[in-house]
């Protein structure tokens, strides 16, 4: 892995501000719930990725709506793999080894992330076999 300086330089101080922004109050909520309801429902909201808005802000405005709706669905898929992962990791942490539960924890992750990503593949190919060609 390397740091590309260029991109970096080329990096708007508008844009940082935005990813900070999206973060800190994806954080304040987080911390409000944690206070309100409690730890445990907190932390859902801190499992949110906090630079996942304002990336897909910054997605639509430089490349196209469509990637960032695209980039979303990729993101939604990621979180119901890490729900599959939290879940496992739940139920297993008190009653086995530390490394036998993340072993099973992250297989969830695994089978969620990629089961999914497949079944979302599967239904849009089916879609739009389905849907008639405009225009021909």
């Amino acid at each position: 892995m390397s740091i590309d300086g260029a991109r970096l330089r080329g990096t708007r101080p508008r844009d940082l501000l935005i990813r900070f922004a999206f973060g800190f109050a994806v954080s304040v909520v987080a911390g409000i719930v944690s206070m309100g309801i409690g730890d445990r429902a907190g932390g859902l909201f801190l499992a949110f990725p906090a630079i996942l808005p304002a990336s897909l802000t910054l997605i639509a405005d430089k490349e196209s709506k469509l990637q960032a709706e695209v980039d979303a669905g990729g993101a939604v898929i990621g979180a119901a793999a890490l729900v599959a992962f939290a879940v496992v990791s739940w139920q297993t942490l008190a009653r086995l080894a530390l490394v036998v539960a993340d072993a099973a924890a992250f297989g969830a992750w695994l089978v969620a992330s990629v089961g999914t990503y497949f079944a979302v593949r599967w239904t849009i190919r089916r879609r739009r076999r389905r849907s008639p060609v405009s225009g021909h």
